[in-house]
């Protein structure tokens, strides 16, 4: 029996032994699993209660299909974001506000793991993680020096409210494929950024607006830069950008697009593509585009998710760039000054993931199996922690309701404008978002 036979059993397998779980109305089969990830947890020393010296890792923010083993077993990278961070207060420093989070684990290297997924056992989990390199350094996710391209100009701080630094070499690392050589390619939010590394997780090349990628991209809201990232079958690699750009600092809650950009990593030549947002949001800003995995032939499976109409919705489409427009390498597309004078990528309905048992903010990694029926898709659990408010004088305060004036260094409770003696630390976050979980949604019929 040759090589290419035995996959294919081996994925009617793994689809069998899926297809035991849950079907809903619209027939779809649902299987979930959490994705254990004992060997990695990431040390940490500060409330010892709630994290027990560990904090938990997320290997969420994107999927690819590594292999499909003879027994059904389903391997696929995933890839953390920039690590575990937070919010936090207002932050003066020279009497001017600077945007900022907290880093409880600033040495923390962006890194790609593999998640194991064994149906027959029930069971899922991180069998292998790579850190990211220059040079065979590890990388951190620290915010790039301002003055550079992908800075954000945020402060990474300590509980303590002490600068951190910056990483000239870090990212905010969030889409992930693998190319026919095995190199990985990955997309970023600071920049936004797209890297190639080799298996071992040295960056071999990088792409930046304005040095290999069209300089308008510089123009992503802090923080929405490139959310995921896919190849074609002509090896050329698709990024899209999380939110609408906002060109002169004003299209980001207005444009009815954000974008698609196309690279050919042999000739360095780019093109861009307008995907239309859904029209529910509040503003069109609050649109957030998670993974995308090409589908062959100019379509593509690609997340969309955030509140409309005041409901949070979690929704795959499939997009169609065939006789969509090019778009040039300027602000027209975001003032609107395209309307009706271009063809934007095409977008059809092919999964509402809360309508088929989805119950968590974040579905940020997608993979299509080779059935292509059985889609997986994986949450980011943001490590499992958010940032706790200790203030015996307001004890129901949140960190959003304190100012530190860092030139005083004080910290000052909003509501009343004094000084309050505050203790910054870790806290688990929501239960249903604590876990990476790793879903997968068999259709009733094949893309």
């Amino acid at each position: 029996m040759n090589k290419k036979w035995k996959r294919w059993i081996a994925l009617g397998l793994a689809v069998s032994c899926l297809g035991s779980a849950a079907v809903l109305a619209e027939g779809v089969q649902t299987k979930s699993y959490i994705v254990h990830a004992d060997s990695y947890q990431l040390p940490y020393k500060g409330n010892e209660k709630a994290f027990k010296h560990h904090i938990n890792p997320g290997y969420g923010s994107a999927l690819a299909l590594k292999d499909i083993k003879t027994d059904g077993t389903i391997e696929f990278y995933a890839i953390t974001d920039r690590g575990p961070n937070g919010d936090i207060p207002t932050y003066i420093k020279n009497g001017k506000k600077v945007s900022g989070k907290f880093f409880p684990t600033p040495d923390f290297a962006p890194s790609i793991g593999v998640i194991t997924v064994r149906p027959g056992q029930n069971r899922a989990d991180i069998t292998e993680s790579i850190p990211l390199k220059v040079q065979g350094k590890a990388i951190t996710g620290k915010p790039v020096p301002k003055g550079m391209t992908g800075s954000t100009k945020e402060i990474a701080l300590n509980f303590k409210m002490k600068d951190l630094g910056t990483d000239i070499n870090g990212l905010d690392t969030e889409g992930l494929a693998i190319d026919k050589d095995g190199n990985f390619w990955i997309s970023d939010e600071y920049g936004p950024f797209i890297v190639k590394a080799d298996k071992n997780g040295n960056i071999v090349e990088k792409f930046a607006p304005g040095a290999g990628l069209p300089s308008i991209l510089a123009s992503r809201v802090p923080n929405r830069g490139s959310e995921g990232l896919t190849i074609d079958e002509q090896g050329h690699i698709f990024a899209l950008i999380q939110s609408p750009l906002n060109v002169d600092g004003k299209t980001g809650k207005t444009s009815k697009y954000t974008r698609i950009v196309e690279l050919d990593p042999v000739t360095k030549e780019t093109k861009m593509y307008a995907y239309p947002v859904d029209s529910g949001y509040k503003n069109t800003g609050a649109a957030k585009l998670g993974d995308i995995t090409s589908i062959g032939h100019g379509q593509f499976l690609m997340i969309e998710q955030g509140k409309q109409h005041g409901v949070m919705q979690n929704l795959i489409y499939k997009v169609d760039l065939n006789g969509a427009t090019p778009v040039a390498n300027n602000g027209n597309l975001e003032y609107g000054r395209l309307d009706g004078k271009l063809i934007p990528a095409r977008k059809e309905l092919v999964l509402d993931l809360r309508a088929n048992g989805w119950n968590i903010e974040k579905a940020e990694g997608l993979a299509l199996l080779p059935d292509r029926r059985t889609i997986a898709v994986v949450n980011d659990n943001d490590f499992g922690m958010d940032i706790s408010v200790q203030d015996p004088k307001a004890p129901s305060a949140d960190v959003s309701d304190y100012t530190y004036d860092s030139d005083k260094k004080v910290m000052i409770y909003n509501k009343d404008k004094t000084v309050h003696k505050v203790k910054l630390s870790l806290k688990k976050n929501a239960p249903s978002e604590q876990e990476s979980q790793i879903w997968f949604f068999t259709l009733p019929k094949s893309l």
